[in-house]
């Protein structure tokens, strides 16, 4: 019966703490998203003058997968869409590809 009290406070402990590790990264993750979004709205920003409308960027959790972003020029409404490789901290984000779309 000791034994048993003792295997479920440690079943216990280990469930506590993979909680509080997946709340931590949960946590990061957000983090890194949200620091990606607004590196992303700055760099397009400056490079066109203005926020482009239509604006949606696909970040993964991945960190070696591309950023992937769509939107419309502001000035021709030209459809663009863009790949960024934002893996590693702020100062290493690079363009990977970019190219218009066609309209469907």
């Amino acid at each position: 019966m000791h034994n048993s009290v003792e295997v479920l406070i440690g079943m216990a402990a280990l469930a506590i703490i993979a909680m509080a590790a997946f709340v931590a990264f949960a946590s990061w993750q957000k983090h890194r998203h949200q620091q990606i979004v607004k590196w992303v709205q700055s760099f397009l920003s400056v490079r066109y003058g203005a926020l482009p409308g239509a604006l949606h960027i696909n970040c993964s959790n991945d960190r070696l997968w591309p950023v992937l972003v769509t939107f419309e020029t502001p000035h021709t409404g030209i459809r663009h869409s863009m790949q960024f490789s934002c893996g590693g901290t702020e100062s290493s984000y690079a363009i990977v590809s970019e190219r218009d779309e066609p309209r469907n």
